[in-house]
């Protein structure tokens, strides 16, 4: 989520927003054009039924593409902390709504508007997509596809560079620091446009 606000954030505030990082972003496409938009009580729902399980069997295929090591754990344990809370409804509440929000309110269509230097980072395993498991098999198969998406991002994006990284999915930063730091620190020393 944090790439869609962080877009939104630059179209909203393009003075205040020197230079943008999206780190494989959610959002590159527009997933009510696979699915139908759920009610927020069906995120809701699906929120309260999180467990330690679902979110490490989602971040494996999702984020991961079935190849897990033992250091992504601890992202999971995070948010599995989360579900063992007295605040827990409030929590899946507030959780609701932001998945509702992410579904209904793509930024996609709004990348050509972007006027300032951007770095795209794509992890060529990322399979993310919100909503993927309630598409039709046929259609499962192409959402989250972020090697084809990213380029497409980048063609739209018009000062942007696109960084893809082999064999690392959806967190690039926790699945190689050094690759993702290098190449933060030398987008961020470029004092002109790409």
């Amino acid at each position: 989520m944090g790439g869609m606000l962080a877009t939104r954030y630059a179209l909203m505030f393009p003075k205040r927003v020197e230079k943008l990082i999206l780190e494989n972003p959610i959002g590159l496409e527009d997933w009510q054009r696979f699915v139908s938009n759920p009610s927020f009580y069906f995120w809701y729902k699906r929120e309260l039924g999180k467990t330690t399980k679902k979110i490490h069997n989602y971040q494996l295929k999702s984020y991961y593409d079935g190849k897990w090591k033992e250091k992504y754990q601890p992202w999971v344990d995070i948010l599995a902390s989360f579900t063992l809370g007295k605040d827990y409804p409030k929590y899946a509440w507030n959780q609701a709504l932001i998945s509702e929000m992410i579904f209904s309110q793509p930024v996609c269509y709004q990348f050509d508007q972007l006027t300032m230097p951007v770095l795209l980072i794509i992890g060529q395993r990322d399979k993310t997509a919100l909503g993927k498991g309630l598409a039709t098999p046929e259609i499962r198969k192409t959402m989250g596809d972020y090697p084809k998406l990213g380029v497409q991002t980048q063609k739209s994006i018009p000062n942007s560079q696109l960084l893809e990284l082999d064999g690392i999915g959806h967190m690039p930063h926790i699945e190689d620091f050094d690759t993702f730091i290098k190449n933060v620190l030398i987008f961020f020393s470029k004092k002109s446009k790409l």
